[in-house]
């Protein structure tokens, strides 16, 4: 194995591991502060879900309410740059979804906001295993055409989303519901081209949209001619692009995220039932006769696999309770979406204690809930940050927390909390949840109810600063 020492015995000051959105917002605030920065990742591009994954659109920062008036935003900083990059670009935004992404020029984005932070990034690269001591992750061994490398740091930050390098430094976690071990269900988004949405330009919301197909769907389903039992209504979103559509429609249930065998037949069915779903509609659906498969995501879209055990541990009742938290480090309105383990039904429960077996509910208004800085750090590892989807949360709460806008802001926090640990010579375990909310502006007053973000809107407002202890 290859070994890199710099001069003072590590290689970086801060490893993060996934290039997703928690990623990429945990280099981002590492770097700024100054730190030797290294973003480790899989593909040849970061954004994790958001691009390999086709999912779309940014969900959970509206403004209470913002579901049905499409007003404001709750989570700034990284995040909102991100969005005023692909605002500037023409990348965001679309007719019926306010918050709708261009995922390729989301790529160019990240790369752009990674590069001017300084972020050293390793592409085509995989984590493979880690070097610990007494609770301290020394080092972590990265495989690649290369060979395999160990890389030290003084401080590592988990974004694989399934807590991969927590499971590998011993960390205690657990995986999916605690009856049975089983996790929210797979899907594979996909694009549709060429659709005609002048009819759907009349409506005023993409559910409004959706009920235009619908009839053609259940009267499918329930004549037989169209055999899908994985979802039972018509889900998709405008796209910032002329005649383009996304969907959210395919499931594969009863699949670990941590099986190899498992993810790769959640990818072949996802596949098929994209390929199903997009004949079954030009076929059938007039304002599809036109239209094409357009791109199929290249991963399966996974929504829970590991929660590890942190300091502290969100529940169902802190999100629907819409709770606050002295060391809150994001706020979310997205509910508690369950995506049946085993089953064509959702499991919808909103902030302030409504709930449903299916429906786009937004919270109460003016209410939101916020993830506390302990939910990132694990109760093994004394220099480890895990603020992706593997978080310390339940099953309920996993389903509400998981969104790219929310572990946009995660991300955010443990760059900022990593960072002080290394410049104070501690621990992250030891930087208090308070003081990184501080170094959060956005998280210190109150949400402004306001126009919607757009590209003119987002375009006027300015970064936020940073600061130090």
């Amino acid at each position: 194995m290859k070994k890199i020492p710099d001069e003072n015995g590590f290689d970086f000051d801060v490893i993060v591991c996934g290039g997703g959105p928690s990623g990429v917002a945990s280099a981002i605030a590492a770097a700024r502060r100054g730190m030797r920065t290294l973003l480790v990742e899989r593909y040849g591009f970061c954004g994790g879900m958001a691009t390999a994954g086709l999912v779309n659109p940014w969900s959970g920062h509206e403004y209470p309410g913002a579901h049905s008036v499409k007003k404001g935003s709750i989570i700034g900083g990284i995040f909102k740059e991100v969005s005023t990059l692909l605002a500037e670009g023409g990348g965001f935004g679309s007719r019926l979804t306010t918050y709708a992404f261009d995922d390729e020029y989301l790529k160019g984005v990240y790369d752009r906001m990674l590069a001017e932070a300084g972020v050293i990034v390793r592409f085509h690269s995989y984590l493979s295993g880690a070097r610990v001591e007494r609770g301290y992750i020394k080092s972590v061994h990265v495989l690649s055409k290369n060979g395999t490398t160990a890389f030290s740091a003084r401080t590592f930050i988990d974004c694989s989303g399934d807590g991969d390098l927590a499971a590998l430094a011993g960390c205690k976690f657990d995986i999916g519901r605690p009856e049975d071990n089983l996790t929210q269900a797979m899907t594979t988004s996909f694009r549709m081209a060429n659709v005609d949405k002048e009819a759907m330009y009349r409506c005023e919301t993409h559910r409004e949209a959706r009920a235009l197909v619908e009839p053609y769907f259940q009267k499918a389903l329930a004549s037989g001619e169209l055999h899908y039992p994985y979802r039972n209504f018509v889900h998709f979103y405008d796209y910032p692009r002329a005649g383009v559509l996304h969907f959210n429609m395919t499931r594969v249930s009863e699949a670990s995220g941590l099986s190899p065998e498992d993810l790769s037949r959640a990818e072949m069915e996802g596949r098929r039932q994209a390929f199903l779903l997009a004949g079954w509609l030009i076929k059938n659906v007039p304002c599809f006769s036109h239209a094409h498969l357009e791109k199929v995501a290249c991963q399966v879209g996974v929504r829970e696999t590991r929660h590890i055990h942190g300091l502290y541990t969100i529940t169902q009742q802190d999100i629907v309770d819409g709770r606050k938290f002295e060391d809150g480090v994001a706020r979310s309105t997205y509910f508690i979406d369950i995506h049946n383990p085993k089953g064509a039904q959702d499991v919808h429960q909103a902030v302030g204690g409504r709930g449903a077996v299916r429906g786009g509910f937004a919270p109460p208004p003016g209410d939101w809930y916020e993830v506390p800085f302990r939910c990132l750090v694990t109760r093994d590892c004394s220099n480890l940050v895990v603020p992706c989807r593997a978080l310390s949360a339940t099953h309920e709460a996993s389903a509400a927390v998981r969104v790219m806008a929310t572990m946009h802001a995660l991300g955010e926090a443990a760059g900022i909390a990593s960072s002080e640990a290394v410049r104070t010579g501690g621990d992250v375990v030891g930087i208090p949840g308070k003081w990184v909310r501080a170094q959060m502006p956005w998280m210190e007053t109150a949400p402004e109810y306001g126009a919607p973000w757009n590209s003119a809107s987002l375009m006027m407002g300015a970064a936020e600063g940073t600061a130090t202890r």
